[in-house]
């Protein structure tokens, strides 16, 4: 509705106030003239229909949060009468907190930055990853006798992009088997780097601030400090979105698989990028987003995590197995986040170990899920599945694969450190 409209307050005023006022000047009571009177002079002063046109913006159309972060939506509108005030109020939404909590604001007409112009700002909290469109905000405008109003006006909803949460992962474990030439894993053959590998005599080539003094001295020859190079290495984030297990209420409550997975993803990412390496993410079972190409630099992590916001679980369907290793060779430090519910997510794990690749599988399924009881054929069958599982994951243990439920930044810190002294024991690759 546009254009100015008459309240239900001010005609509920014009019908009381004039029939009790005939009523008491035909039957002669003075004390019902007495009450009627304020009602009609009220209704007459404001009987006037405001010749202002308001109208209202919205600065912020697109925006880009993390997990929890508070930001603040705002409406000016402009062109109010004098006194007047606007109504604006921001529906809430599943997974969005809003402040005030019925997202209703009420902003006079002497806050804005004008004469007749209001602010209004309403606080939103998203509190999961994902791109959605808020709506549907509107506007009203009263005038200063609140007998008129002004819409309500539809404003345009804003499109949030909301980043999955990361966390730093303070792991001082190396990557296995560093590949390229930048970085900050230690090699394993020897050359510019910073980490100490050992004293040498010097030979043709070797810088003159590599000289170690001391054992020079000592020797009556010159020698060097000989460092390992430092390298990267190629880490494949593999994302398992067949199947959400779990009810998710944000990130101050209960967290499915999908949000642990994608979580999870982000702070892993956003560790071996930091530290130089490469990294890539592939996922399967959600037709919006396949993979990305492994990379390195602050670039790469913002392309990560926008393109975990897209996640949308169990959308495809017939992953092959086989997908798992395609562009992954011999060498490669690949992160598998996976529920272990699709059997699915287990082969593609037994074919990327068979490959030479060494394989860590991270639990994301949320605590509490294997213990569910219940005699209803659903739970009978989620009991069984469950068993399957507890099979399926000491298959794995015994073939070498670690399986580490994920628990936070430190879950990976041991495992890593294994990896490591394992990567110089010599194994069989199918070719």
């Amino acid at each position: 509705m546009t254009g100015w409209q008459p309240t239900y307050a001010h005609l509920r005023a014009v019908v009381v106030g004039l029939t009790v006022l005939v009523v008491g000047v035909v039957i002669g009571r003075a004390d019902a003239v007495v009450i009627a009177a304020p009602l009609v002079l009220v209704t007459l002063w404001s009987a006037r229909r405001p010749d202002t046109e308001p109208r209202a913006v919205t600065p912020l159309t697109a925006l880009t949060v993390n997990e929890g972060e508070e930001v603040t939506w705002e409406a000016t509108i402009e062109g109010l009468p004098p006194g007047g005030v606007a109504t604006v109020v921001h529906p809430a939404q599943k997974l969005l907190e809003v402040e005030p909590a019925e997202g209703l604001v009420v902003a006079a007409g002497a806050d804005g930055p004008g004469p007749g112009s209001a602010v209004a700002q309403i606080g939103l909290r998203p509190l999961r990853w994902g791109r959605r469109r808020l709506g549907d905000p509107a506007v009203a405008a009263y005038d200063g006798w609140y007998s008129w109003r002004w819409g309500p006006v539809p404003l345009d909803g804003m499109r949030m992009t909301v980043l999955p949460v990361t966390a730093p992962l303070d792991d001082a474990a190396p990557a296995p088997h560093p590949r390229g030439l930048v970085g900050m894993e230690r090699a394993a053959r020897p050359g510019e780097g910073t980490e100490f590998n050992k004293v040498r005599p010097f030979g043709v080539g070797d810088r003159l601030r590599r000289i170690h003094w001391p054992v020079s001295a000592r020797t009556g020859r010159l020698h060097v400090t000989a460092t390992y190079s430092d390298e990267d290495a190629h880490v494949a984030v593999l994302i398992d979105a067949v199947n959400d297990v779990g009810e998710s209420t944000g990130i101050d409550g209960d967290k499915s698989s999908m949000d642990l997975a994608v979580r999870a993803a982000a702070v892993l990412a956003q560790h071996f990028l930091h530290r130089g390496d490469r990294v890539g993410i592939r996922v399967f079972g959600a037709w919006r987003v396949t993979m990305v190409p492994a990379s390195s630099g602050l670039l790469q992590l913002r392309r990560i995590l926008d393109t975990l916001c897209l996640i949308e679980p169990g959308t495809a369907r017939g992953e092959d197995a086989l997908a798992a290793r395609q562009g992954l060779g011999a060498g490669t430090l690949a992160l598998m986040l996976s529920p272990l519910i699709d059997r699915a997510a287990t082969q593609q794990v037994a074919i990327l170990n068979r490959a030479g690749i060494d394989v860590v599988v991270i639990d994301t399924l949320p605590s509490g899920m294997e213990e569910e009881t219940g005699t209803t054929p659903d739970a009978l069958a989620w009991r069984i599945r469950m068993l399957q599982r507890r099979v399926e994951t000491t298959q794995l243990a015994s073939l070498g694969i670690p399986v580490v439920p994920w628990a936070g930044a430190h879950s990976l810190d041991q495992v890593l450190r294994d990896l490591s002294r394992r990567r110089s024991t010599p194994r069989l690759v199918v070719r």
